[in-house]
């Protein structure tokens, strides 16, 4: 579920990316429905599980986010830090 945490949006993310939207619980009730679900379902579990299988690899493959969080790393590190400037 994103939310105000990052790690609920970098979840959501990657969950789209794999293409596993039915997942992404919009509200705290949801989540809760999305679990029981789940939880109860088989074939709901077994249809996420294959969507998990064919989807992992357009996550896990993708090296372009890897290169863009390398490119704003190095460019973070040609900037000064402003630590100068405190007086």
């Amino acid at each position: 579920m994103p939310g105000r945490f990052l790690r609920g949006r970098h979840t959501a993310a990657i969950l789209r990316r794999i293409g596993c939207e039915q997942t992404i619980a919009g509200s705290l009730d949801e989540y809760v429905s999305i679990a029981v679900r789940l939880a109860r379902d088989p074939a709901a579990r077994a249809e996420v599980r294959q969507v998990v299988a064919t989807g992992k690899h357009a996550l896990f493959r993708d090296t372009g986010t890897v290169r863009a969080l390398e490119d704003f790393l190095a460019r973070a590190l040609e900037q000064p830090d402003g630590a100068d400037d405190v007086v």
